[in-house]
């Protein structure tokens, strides 16, 4: 990101012309306390705050670095103290190297000045940092809110894809048509499967109002997704999946698990002519929830045919807009499965009560 103040012309000027306050100061006491002409105290005043206002903008990019870090706090203030030594010294001595230059009579009078210079310095860098932080916060509050309009969008857009994706022909058709020949066969298990459509589906129009939902309630909309499918397929499909109830309230992206359910039910069941395994797998891993879902397939029966993936990416685009990372979406095949591990960050707060 770019030093705020060069960003616009009114921005250069503003922090060109907040220059002459403390330059001002500076003259006055140097001509007033110290007694020194006045036209040296205005040469000495310009040399200075011009070679302060240029190490002044440079020092964004060092509040930039602690600012990421903000938390650990005291590492900040070890890096702002060092600096400011730093830059105290560089400063005295590049405008007494350029005094002397002009004026060898000049050097004499600098020295006693050293020490006002310093309570002058503190000041105009802490309101130069300070105003640089604020910049940032005010960067990542604007950011925060792009992120969440764009999380809002991904959302409905998640919704609207899950809808197309279900109310189709593939699915919605078949399921109903496997509930219309249970009617006859089996009418209490029709009545279940229909119960088990409307359920699924007021939950899916339900989810666009949350960014959120807990794990557990995620986990039954997946889960009832299965038993539809189950209606068609039935014990072809076996699933084995076991929350801990720690996790149960652990938060999740809405309908993060409904796109990689379909990828593993799509490339695993369908044209498998044996019993396939979708296997849930739920662990605390340090600072993050990991959720891995492994489904069989039969490659010889042509069921890990090519995907296009438009699923598993939609999940990656998720997740680097809830959690501002990468790589929490992991995939992993063996001649026999294939499995998506989905990584949900926890802030430190929550990880310690897991």
């Amino acid at each position: 990101m770019r030093n705020p103040f060069l960003k616009k012309p009114i921005w250069i000027i503003l922090y060109t012309l907040w220059w002459i306050l403390p330059s001002s100061i500076h003259s006055f006491v140097l001509w007033k306390a110290f007694e020194l002409p006045l036209s040296n105290v205005l040469i000495d005043a310009s040399i200075s705050f011009t070679i302060l206002a240029v190490i002044g903008l440079s020092l964004w990019y060092m509040v930039r670095y602690t600012f990421n870090d903000s938390e650990n706090w005291q590492k900040s203030l070890q890096t702002h103290l060092i600096a400011m030594g730093i830059i105290f010294a560089l400063w005295i001595g590049s405008t007494y190297g350029i005094i002397t230059l002009i004026s060898n009579d000049y050097s004499s009078s600098f020295e006693p000045t050293i020490l006002w210079r310093l309570l002058l310095f503190l000041p105009v860098y802490l309101l130069i940092i300070s105003s640089y932080y604020l910049f940032s916060s005010l960067d990542k509050l604007n950011n925060q809110e792009l992120q969440k309009s764009k999380m809002e969008a991904m959302v409905r857009s998640a919704e609207l894809d899950t809808l197309k994706s279900q109310i189709n022909p593939h699915f919605l058709f078949n399921s109903l048509n496997s509930a219309s020949s249970l009617t006859l066969t089996n009418p209490n298990k029709a009545q279940e499967m229909i119960i088990n459509i409307s359920d699924f589906f007021r939950f899916t129009l339900m989810s666009s109002k949350n960014q959120f939902t807990n794990l557990a309630k995620e986990l039954e909309h997946a889960l009832l997704y299965i038993e539809i499918e189950k209606g068609r397929f039935g014990e072809k499909i076996q699933v084995n999946a076991e929350l801990p109830q720690e996790l149960e309230d652990v938060e999740v992206p809405s309908l993060i698990l409904q796109p990689l359910i379909e990828n593993a039910i799509k490339h695993g069941v369908y044209e498998s002519s044996k019993e396939v395994a979708i296997n849930f797998l739920f662990e605390h891993i340090g600072d993050k929830i990991k959720i891995r879902i492994e489904n069989q397939i039969d490659e010889a029966n042509g069921s890990a045919k090519k995907s296009t993936a438009t699923g598993l990416n939609n999940v990656t685009k998720r997740l680097e807009l809830a959690y501002g990372q990468k790589n929490l979406l992991m995939t992993e095949k063996t001649e026999d499965s294939f499995a998506v591990s989905i990584w949900i960050p926890l802030n430190q707060e929550i990880s310690n009560k897991i």
